[in-house]
């Protein structure tokens, strides 16, 4: 499966594609991670490709993919066309207003309401992505938040992740 996350830097965009491919690595899958971001710090775009297979990995970004998570419009304006036709759209409801059919939630209000800061954003759209998508399981979800960002914030990140699963649960 192809998945890209597309979003704007300071989003916490490529640490949700580290995640996920850390996800699947615990659980012994294959899987490639890139990423590629404007050299603005903060505003340009972002966007971290992952793939993930139970047969060898060939490409080393996403070629089409299965999946764009869109957390701001630039970052789904810079890659929307990377998205197959038949492929699943998620975005933030709130920042991105997308030209073809999606599903999603507002990442950025909900990160904001259950963790008190929109830095959090990236965990509430990869716990939707993974309610949704079933890529990895849960626990080596929360495994890789463990693993993977910094020390003293995995249990708000994990919180964040848990109100995105379960509103994509839903």
């Amino acid at each position: 499966m192809q998945v890209r996350f597309a979003g704007i830097g300071g989003q916490g965009v490529v640490l949700a594609g580290i995640i996920l491919g850390e996800a699947a690595a615990i659980e012994g899958l294959n899987v490639t991670q890139t990423q590629d971001y404007s050299s603005a710090s903060r505003g340009g775009h972002s966007i971290a490709d992952v793939i993930v297979s139970r047969e060898p990995i060939y490409d080393l970004i996403v070629t089409e993919a299965d999946v764009l998570v869109a957390l701001h419009q630039l970052g789904y304006d810079t890659v929307k066309d990377s998205l197959r036709k038949d492929g699943t759209l998620i975005v933030d409801t709130d920042l991105v207003k997308p030209d073809r059919e999606y599903t999603g939630a507002p990442f950025t209000r909900l990160a904001e309401e259950s963790t008190g800061t929109s830095l959090t954003v990236n965990m509430v759209a990869l716990g939707y992505l993974i309610a949704k998508m079933g890529i990895v399981k849960r626990e080596s979800a929360v495994e890789a938040i463990r693993r993977r960002v910094p020390k003293g914030t995995e249990e708000i990140n994990i919180r964040a992740f848990n109100v995105g699963f379960e509103e994509g649960s839903g």
